[in-house]
């Protein structure tokens, strides 16, 4: 029988990978600190004195007479990506039925904590197999903090990521649009709405992103032409939104978008039927020139009884990725000649006092060593943390009172960020910067834009790795990764943060939950950042959230 010993890792840090020479760790359980109705993660290493296949099995965890049942405990095998930056990373969770281990192996284990059960210690194992025998074990100890996380479908944390639909098809041969397709896709939006997604992100025009991926986004919303009269139909789209509510994604839809993007372009690419001959026919219309406007007067028109007679209106966007000021300018005035009752958001990398007639505005911002970024709403509705920590921070008047407003990384800054070469807590640390500097939540532009091959090859030119997707594809779904769990158990901690702000009482309330921001946002670069840092903010805000 194989000798097998189970070391716990830390889970905001990046495991070694599969034969890696094991510094000598000192044994113990594996221990996690969570809120009810949460999902935490827990991290080991397997050494075998042997390479071995090898099963996982939890026992109950335990506190009185109170259980955690062992299938709310999952165990996922830890993979290693290469990057042209690093090397080779660990970065994909898999499922397997039996774990590979080459002289060392890592493993990721996420823990459902039920609602209802009591706050206390729930203390089980974690078991290694070998041939059906019991080859190892490790303690496992879920400590449960006396405090109640809304469902995810109720979290305030606007978290708006864009999937690609047509990425899905191409992986799994189905074609746009298909039935295959729509089931193929549902895992993905499942998954979506498990990270607390808040939107379902619809393109309504030919290649709304141009070509900038390695599949352009196909067109949920079919244009038709009858001599000069355009004709639209809305079953695609409605039933890819229809798809979004019933996985539980249902607080806004964001539509893109009037003018292709990110950056300005001279024209707009419309693709539609000619109802004359039957022939899909582009035309490029200059934007703000009378046919653009006319085209997209008769879109809004329909799109606005189709909406109201659906429910929709008054939670759908239009939507712009990095348009410059003077390409705003000229979409929105015509906007607002022909759909001043439409919602508008734009995802901004430039600055304007224009941007106030926005809906909901995303900005990209660059960190300080505090972490406060230099461009923050000026209303900031989480406490004011960063005007607190620091009074002099460049603040911004772009953002209003009943303005959306969250921020995004993209290809920089370079930290935090989450590309899969990122310090994994940079990653936990993104909601934090939200409730620091008083946004709704984040935006990140790619889900799923995968390369060829996304296990061998994740990159895809120009962008940094893992720029373009969170998660890989698998026959059943989406494989996750080590840097979007991070970021869920990131979410959680900002709903956890919002509870506590509700309430606070008294000076010293004030100075902890100050504190406990400030450890988790300080130094953004996670190279340098202290990952205890994490939960010693958690453990300020939890006695304050616990409060009845």
């Amino acid at each position: 029988m194989a000798e097998i010993e189970i070391i716990p890792w830390q889970p905001l840090i990046r495991p070694p990978a599969p034969n890696s020479e094991i510094a000598e760790i000192p044994a113990g359980p594996l221990k996690a600190l969570a809120c009810r109705n949460s999902v935490v993660s827990l991290s080991m290493l397997i050494k075998s004195d042997s390479n071995v296949f090898a099963r996982i099995r939890f026992t109950d965890l335990v506190s009185g007479d109170h259980t955690i049942p062992a299938d709310a405990l999952k165990a996922r095998l830890i993979g290693a990506t290469p990057t042209p930056e690093a090397g080779a990373v660990m970065e994909t969770i898999e499922d397997v039925d039996r774990i590979s281990i080459i002289r060392s192996c890592a493993v990721h284990i996420s823990v459902s904590i039920p609602k209802g059960i009591p706050a206390g210690m729930y203390a089980g194992r974690v078991i290694v197999e070998v041939a059906g025998e019991q080859a190892g074990s490790c303690d496992i100890e879920a400590e449960v903090a006396d405090v109640d996380l809304p469902d995810v479908r109720d979290w305030s944390f606007f978290l708006n990521v864009w999937m690609n639909p047509a990425t899905i098809a191409r992986i799994h041969k189905a074609q746009i649009w298909s039935d295959s397709h729509f089931e193929a896709m549902k895992p993905y939006i499942q998954d979506l709405a498990a990270h607390g997604q808040k939107t379902a992100v619809v393109p309504i025009i030919f290649q709304a992103w141009g070509t900038q991926t390695r599949d352009p986004f196909p067109n949920a919303v079919i244009w038709k032409k009858r001599g000069d009269k355009f004709e639209f139909d809305f079953s695609i789209f409605d039933r890819y939104v229809e798809l979004h509510h019933t996985c539980g994604i249902d607080r806004a839809i964001h539509c893109y978008s009037v003018v292709q993007g990110p950056g300005h372009r001279e024209s707009n690419t419309i693709e539609y039927i000619d109802l004359h001959d039957n022939q899909v026919k582009r035309e490029d219309l200059q934007i703000a020139s009378d046919k653009y406007s006319e085209a997209w007067r008769q879109f809004f028109d329909a799109f606005r009884l189709h909406l109201t007679e659906k429910g929709w209106m008054d939670k759908t966007y239009i939507a712009f990725d990095e348009q410059p000021e003077e390409a705003m300018n000229m979409v929105m005035a015509m906007i607002g000649e022909h759909a001043p009752d439409f919602k508008t958001a734009l995802a901004a990398n430039t600055r304007s006092d224009k941007f106030l007639s926005l809906d909901d505005l995303s900005l990209s911002g660059v960190f300080n060593e505090r972490g406060i970024v230099e461009v923050a709403p000026a209303e900031r509705r989480a406490g004011a943390i960063a005007h607190l920590l620091d009074p002099d921070c460049s603040t911004t008047d772009l953002c209003s009172a009943n303005m959306l407003t969250t921020f995004y990384v993209c290809c920089g800054p370079a930290h935090p960020n989450t590309f899969c070469f990122s310090p994994l807590v940079e990653s936990r640390m993104l909601p934090w910067l939200a409730v620091q500097g008083g946004y709704d939540g984040f935006l990140r532009w790619s889900y799923n834009d995968w390369s060829d091959n996304p296990f061998t090859h994740p990159e895809y030119a120009p962008f940094p790795t893992g720029d373009v997707h969170f998660v890989y594809p698998s026959a059943n779904g989406p494989a996750s990764s080590l840097r979007w769990e991070q970021l869920r158990e990131g979410i959680q901690d900002f709903e956890l943060a919002l509870i506590a702000s509700s309430k606070l009482n008294g000076a010293e309330d004030m100075v902890d939950f100050e504190q406990a921001i400030s450890l988790a946002c300080r130094n953004p670069d996670g190279n340098e950042k202290a990952v205890g840092d994490i939960e010693l903010a958690r453990r300020l805000l939890i006695p304050i959230a616990a409060r009845k």
